[in-house]
């Protein structure tokens, strides 16, 4: 008996589908650190602690979806002419939650020491996660438009470059806030990780939506 050879459109859409199950996990990562920006921000230790093992249990889930990412890739080889684009989208979106991780560490490492940081840079703070966690959820639906609608994704990668722009400004504005600020060297150092961890996630947003119009352009 012989069984049919798999077409790389096959490939290529059950590929596409685990990219997209990887972005609905990433949104929901930075959704958990928007809201443990929120509970810092309120002084609800309790809550950011929730928030934060929520997080870490879907970084769980996200590698489990990006080993399951390589060994399908690992599995075709080289059926699917696109595979280095495809990996190179799972390992910018895992940078988000790497980059997300390490952004909810800091924040619980401030709480779990009681440390009293300045609410107005923490509010701040918790609108640029709010714009950041806008951006990834339109980078998702610009990867979940490629399986029905590729001018649509094109589309949606503009506006993802839109809020990157806004979120960089913002960022940037709380960056010499902060440094302009009488804060102690701890909090200083402290609040500008954070907000460049925050820019950075913005920007990998927009290296994802690159690498998805390449994909657009050659499905």
């Amino acid at each position: 008996m012989t069984f049919p050879i798999e077409t790389e459109a096959t490939i290529k859409r059950r590929i596409l589908e685990v990219c997209q199950s990887q972005a609905r996990t990433i949104v929901e990562i930075v959704r958990e650190l928007a809201l443990m920006v929120d509970s810092v921000a309120d002084r609800k230790g309790k809550a950011t602690k929730e928030h934060y093992a929520g997080m870490l249990k879907l970084i769980e889930e996200n590698d489990k979806l990006r080993t399951t990412l390589l060994e399908e890739v690992a599995s075709v080889g080289s059926l699917l002419i696109s595979r280095e684009d495809f990996l190179l989208l799972m390992f910018r979106m895992s940078s988000i939650a790497d980059y997300a991780e390490a952004l909810g560490f800091r924040l619980m490492g401030a709480t779990e020491r009681n440390w009293k940081l300045d609410k107005r840079h923490i509010e701040r703070l918790s609108k640029i996660l709010s714009m950041v966690l806008t951006e990834v959820t339109r980078m998702k639906e610009t990867l979940h438009s490629l399986s029905f609608d590729r001018d649509k994704a094109v589309e949606l990668s503009r506006v993802v470059e839109e809020l990157e722009r806004k979120i960089d400004t913002d960022s940037r504005n709380l960056e010499f806030e902060i440094l302009s600020g009488k804060l102690s060297v701890n909090e200083v150092l402290l609040l500008r990780d954070m907000a460049e961890r925050a820019e950075r996630i913005a920007d990998l947003g927009v290296e994802v939506v690159d690498l998805i119009r390449v994909l657009a352009l050659t499905a």
